[in-house]
């Protein structure tokens, strides 16, 4: 009997936990699965080239995972699969299938909604089987002209009972150079972030917000629950122990939980402990800003924490609570900010920019924050996208604020480079007098020549000096102010910081 099932990832980089545990759960279900990065998608060069693969692998399906930003990318390659292959199955899954489903089932045979891992298997079995997956959970479909929404699986409580990744996957491909070709230590570190020497995790599902923008908040409402899954903490460990022996060339550890921070301190001790003794790595983890106690961030520290990530995503409080409905404003932020700046510790912060419903004067109450903010971090600028079912967006198309599905074309990373948004970004980098300088002539006249030579010379002085310098001095924070140890891993940030800053600088 074939077994064999191939999947197929967009991501522009390799850090895809979600596909790699549905490949793992094939895999220990039995089946042959395959893994297809391509990390660069061209339509005239992939058509043939995907399709010696396929021919040589002969699957019993194809699965794509997608986030909306690849959404165009997984179109163009499922109508390249269908006019070779039009009778074999082709399933859509991930975060943005979940959420928009009626978008991806004109291409798509099958598309699986939530959380996949069992549904895969499922799956797998009734095609094998030569049997009608339609009866199955989480599965959408179009039939007799409609979609069938059947109800979803439940959610995995125990995620331990998942099974342990690999940095690089057995039976994976990577499209390089335009051939396919096995995915190899070489081409791996080539295509991943930081050159592959940080090790993706995630010891937690779910997040205890669940803010109007954010993809949870349409997760919040499929599942009807809020509520944090969590991992063993032997399983965890036991994970980075097989990592770290498997690629010594791992540097560091980035936990991506939403919120790494939300297990309780008694856990939270245990943890630090136990990563302290087995694993010996620096490591990466992500909160939110009531979460963040001097007690916990000390204790971390003293296991290996060297980054931390933040959400502010806005200066205004009104934004945050009333619009955002986050559960947290300035204070919070600024209290967190200073406890990570206590803790010595390498920050980055998240800020939204290009919020319809945000006022100018939001908009001010946010340089104002950052330029509160205790010095030095690094900001991540993200444009807000309005993400089918998510509650800012069906209040955005009640009020006019926005048309079609314009966040399938639409990249987060590059926000507008209007003059509030320059500020904003300047905040970041620029002394407070001199901002406040540019801020009084914004106030008083923005459209004004003076302001605008001014603000000109002073983001160019940011991006040629100040901006590089904050983040080597956030870079040394992350080394603990060791200079040999900053130098070392220059190169791999380097790599990542001038990806981003071309996005942003649209270069």
């Amino acid at each position: 009997m074939n077994r064999k099932v191939l999947l197929i990832s967009l991501q522009e980089d390799l850090d895809v936990i979600g596909l790699k545990s549905l490949h793992y759960q094939l895999l220990d279900h039995g089946f042959a699965s395959h893994i297809l990065f391509i990390p660069k998608f061209q339509n005239d060069v992939t058509s043939n080239t995907i399709c010696n693969l396929v021919d040589k692998l002969s699957p019993l399906f194809i699965g794509i995972s997608l986030m909306s930003v690849e959404y165009d990318r997984a179109r163009q390659l499922t109508n390249i699969l269908k006019s070779h292959y039009p009778s074999m199955p082709i399933i859509w899954g991930g975060i943005h299938p979940t959420i928009a489903p009626e978008t991806c089932i004109e291409y798509a045979d099958f598309i699986c909604i939530g959380e996949g891992e069992n549904f895969i298997v499922d799956f797998a079995n009734a095609i094998a089987n030569e049997s009608s997956p339609e009866s199955l959970n989480s599965l959408a479909f179009r039939k007799n002209g409609q979609v069938v929404h059947p109800p979803l699986y439940p959610l995995i409580i125990d995620l331990s009972v998942l099974p342990v990744c690999e940095h690089i996957p057995k039976n994976s491909y990577v499209l390089h150079k335009g051939r396919i070709t096995a995915l190899d230590t070489k081409t791996f570190r080539k295509y991943a972030r930081y050159s592959g020497t940080t090790y993706s995790i995630m010891s937690s599902r779910g997040c205890p917000f669940s803010c109007t923008y954010c993809c949870n908040n349409a997760l919040a409402k499929m599942y009807d629950s809020k509520k944090i899954r969590f991992r063993k903490l032997a399983s965890v460990i036991d994970e980075l122990k097989m990592a770290i022996t498997q690629y010594p060339f791992i540097e560091y550890i980035n936990f991506q939980d939403d919120c790494f921070l939300s297990m309780s301190d008694e856990e939270m001790e245990r943890f630090c402990y136990l990563y302290k003794q087995e694993i010996k790595r620096p490591f990466i983890a992500r909160s939110i800003p009531t979460f963040i106690t001097e007690n916990k961030l000390a204790s971390m520290k003293s296991a290996g924490l060297s980054w931390i990530s933040l959400g502010l995503q806005s200066g205004s409080d009104h934004v945050c609570q009333d619009i955002y409905q986050r559960q947290s404003g300035k204070e919070d932020f600024i209290k967190a900010a200073q406890v990570i700046k206590n803790q010595e510790l390498a920050a980055f912060y998240d800020v939204i920019l290009d919020n319809p419903f945000e006022t100018d004067k939001d908009r001010i109450n946010t340089v104002q924050t950052l330029m509160e903010t205790p010095k030095p971090f690094y900001a991540q600028f993200f444009s807000l996208s309005l993400y089918p079912g998510t509650e800012l967006r069906r209040q955005a198309l009640e009020k006019g604020l926005i048309k079609g599905n314009e966040y399938l074309s639409k990249d987060y990373l590059l926000y507008n480079k209007t003059n509030i948004n320059n500020l904003i970004r300047l905040a970041t980098f620029i002394p407070s007098n001199w901002l406040k300088f540019l801020l009084e002539l914004f106030r008083r006249k923005p459209n004004s020549l003076w302001f605008k030579m001014n603000i000109s010379v002073t983001r160019l002085f940011a991006i040629v000096f100040v901006e590089p310098i904050t983040y080597l001095q956030v870079i040394r924070l992350s080394q603990r102010k060791r200079l040999r140890a900053t130098i070392r891993v220059l190169p791999y940030y380097l790599k990542e910081g001038l990806s981003r800053f071309r996005k942003q600088f649209d270069l």
